[in-house]
């Protein structure tokens, strides 16, 4: 009789133990937290490009600079101090293109900004850029603000390019009412946000093309994806 009880509790410990661990394994997963906010890259009226990202609280960062491919990469991680904040990073245009990417070790969200531009800072004379200043940022929702100035008597048109999947933004010389725009862009899910800045200038300077006819510049080019590090990723295409 004896027995019978011990057999009995056994079992029904066991099938307790069974139970519980059955429910442990249909509790959802934590989802993980981005160790980056948001970030915005941005060129200022000398041709100067930097990059600022917001971070959330017990966030370290290591940067990781390479001057042969001219590309930076931010790595976060989770740490046990340390408060919310804003960093900040100088950026050279080396060869034309720059590269910054963000490594979150803690999500699959790794964003990256490919950018292919002349460096005016390096030009004698007087700047003779249609675009004066210009930033991307990213948003919490998933979109993307395009802020930028046009020197004077520049005309402005956006034009998505379907075929493409660019978003271009023509310049061109004449008279202007506004010399600063703004547009909230959508970047699709696992595709490149593309964005140029297509310059219409009649000056052979940017082209081949003889004196006195239209020559088509498109600098600056943008490229914001995720997912892929800026190591192992080619130019703005």
């Amino acid at each position: 009789m004896k027995s019978l009880k011990l057999l009995t509790y056994v079992l029904a410990t066991a099938f307790v133990f069974t139970s519980c661990s059955n429910n442990e394994s249909l509790l959802p997963e934590p989802e993980s937290i981005s160790l980056l906010k948001s970030f915005k890259i941005k060129r200022d009226a000398k041709g100067d490009y930097s990059v600022d990202y917001n971070l959330p609280d017990n966030v370290r960062t290591e940067k990781i600079v390479n001057d042969k491919k001219n590309s930076s990469q931010v790595y976060l991680y989770s740490s046990n101090e340390g408060i919310s904040r804003k960093e900040s990073q100088n950026l050279i245009v080396d060869g034309n293109e720059l590269k910054v990417g963000f490594v979150d070790t803690n999500t699959n969200n790794n964003p990256y900004i490919l950018i292919e531009d002349d460096n005016i800072s390096y030009a004698k004379g007087k700047n003779e850029e249609m675009l004066s200043e210009y930033s991307i940022a990213s948003n919490e929702d998933g979109t993307f603000s395009l802020d930028f100035k046009v020197n004077n008597n520049v005309t402005v048109d956006f034009v998505y390019n379907e075929s493409k999947n660019i978003y271009e933004i023509h310049l061109e010389a004449g008279k202007a009412s506004s010399k600063s725009y703004s547009r909230t862009l959508t970047k699709q899910e696992s595709k490149v946000l593309k964005i140029d800045f297509v310059n219409h200038k009649a000056n052979a300077k940017f082209s081949s093309k003889a004196a006195g006819e239209t020559a088509i510049r498109r600098k600056p080019r943008v490229s914001v994806g995720n997912g892929e590090s800026t190591e192992n990723t080619g130019s703005v295409g």
